[in-house]
């Protein structure tokens, strides 16, 4: 199977843990009004500015009211999610360093290997999900 396609399957296995605990299951951005409010995903077409813009009018003390998919769960008290935070992060970053080129180093081989050993600890999470 091709790099891609394992990192395909690995963030599509952090986003059902997602989706389990009533997070988005799409990549992408996402907003929501308040600390109980769902999050809702931004426009693809949105500049970074643009985001950057939102994010500063948003008033203060009302927890995370912006953020990325990978960054959704990191504050969840619930373990498995943390761990598809993670893993999404892992993903995102090493696709960002495979889109620039500058070819593979030893770094993102570490990295490679622990997102493997990170989407078996999902995979575990799941299996024990399942059978609860």
């Amino acid at each position: 199977m091709a790099l891609g396609a394992e990192i395909d399957a690995i963030e599509a296995a952090a986003l059902e843990i997602y989706v389990r605990h009533d997070l988005p299951g799409e990549i992408g951005h996402y907003q929501r009004a308040d600390r109980q409010a769902p999050w809702e995903k931004l426009e693809e077409a949105l500049t970074p500015e643009q985001r950057w813009a939102m994010v500063q009018a948003a008033p203060e003390g009302e927890g995370r009211r912006f953020a990325s998919s990978a960054d959704l769960g990191v504050d969840s008290p619930v373990p498995e999610v943390r761990r598809a935070a993670a893993v999404l992060a892992a993903c995102r970053g090493l696709r960002q360093r495979l889109a620039e080129a500058a070819g593979f180093t030893a770094q993102d081989l570490a990295d490679a290997i622990q997102l493997g050993a990170a989407a078996r600890r999902l995979e575990d999470d799941d299996a024990q999900a399942m059978s609860s």
